[in-house]
This record gives C-alpha cells, sequence and structure tokens, in this order.
C-alpha cells in the first residue's frame, strides 16, 4: 500500500507505522486515502497529547495558571476530540466491513474473526441452556 500512502505521512515514522498498521492486509479504494490520512493524523494528535500529559513524573491532569488558577490540562479536550473523530473516521472508512466500507480487510481479519467476536462465540458455546433439570451445553452454530 505504499504507492497510495501521501508524502506528509511516509515522512513520519509514527504515522507510517499507524498508516501501515491500519491498511495492512486490506484492499482500499483510492478514494479513502484523504479519510485514511485524517484518520493517521488524528491519531498522532492523541499519541502527541498523551505524550504531553505523562511526562517526567506521571500523568498531569491539571496546572495552575499566571493566576494560581487550577485549570485542566488542553491535552484532555483534545483528546476527547481525537478520540470521537477517531471512532467516526473508523466507521466511515470500514463501515463494519460492508458493502459500503472504503478499506475492505482479508477474510481472516474480518469483524467475524476480531477478539470480541470470538470472545462472544465462544461465550454462546458455554451458555447453558435448561432442558428437563439437566444443564446442556448449547451446540455451535
Amino acid at each position: 500500500m505504499d504507492d497510495l500512502k501521501p508524502e506528509l505521512i511516509a515522512a513520519d515514522p509514527y504515522k507510517s507505522r499507524k498508516w501501515d498498521e491500519l491498511t495492512a492486509g486490506a484492499d482500499i479504494d483510492p478514494a479513502a486515502v484523504p479519510t485514511l490520512t485524517l484518520l493517521v493524523n488524528w491519531y498522532a494528535i492523541l499519541d502527541q497529547c498523551m505524550r504531553d500529559i505523562s511526562a517526567d513524573d506521571g500523568t498531569h491532569v491539571a496546572y495552575v495558571n499566571d493566576q494560581g488558577d487550577v485549570k485542566a490540562m488542553p491535552q484532555i479536550a483534545t483528546m476527547k476530540q481525537a478520540s470521537a473523530e477517531i471512532r467516526a473516521l473508523n466507521k466511515q472508512l470500514f463501515a463494519d466491513g460492508g458493502d459500503t466500507a472504503l478499506i475492505r480487510r482479508e477474510t481472516r481479519t474480518t469483524q467475524r474473526d476480531n477478539p470480541l467476536e470470538r470472545a462472544r462465540r465462544a461465550r454462546e458455546l458455554r451458555l447453558e441452556v435448561r432442558n428437563g433439570g439437566k444443564a446442556q451445553r448449547k451446540t455451535a452454530t
């Protein structure tokens, strides 16, 4: 997917790794490149904010301004916005693996095989079905 990777993304090691992570084993519609670029940039913003508030001796969530007021770190609001943007862009790009997805993953990495779906299927197999007072394991479908 390096032929679709914009120069701005390729020039930054973090952004390039994130691009590769998001596009690994995927079929990308060229129309998805601007949205994917935006997604990668939001991930970089989130990463920078996390580095800023985790400097030196722990995580900083507040600071004292020149007037002596305690204020929340502005990075926290930026992180909230970045998180919302990342969720929205992921939904737009991957569209739960449906036909409207701009990025389609190979069959082995689709929603059916993600960790949540595997756990859900395993739980369904463990569900007990009451039958005449005896617990029976539900068969896989």
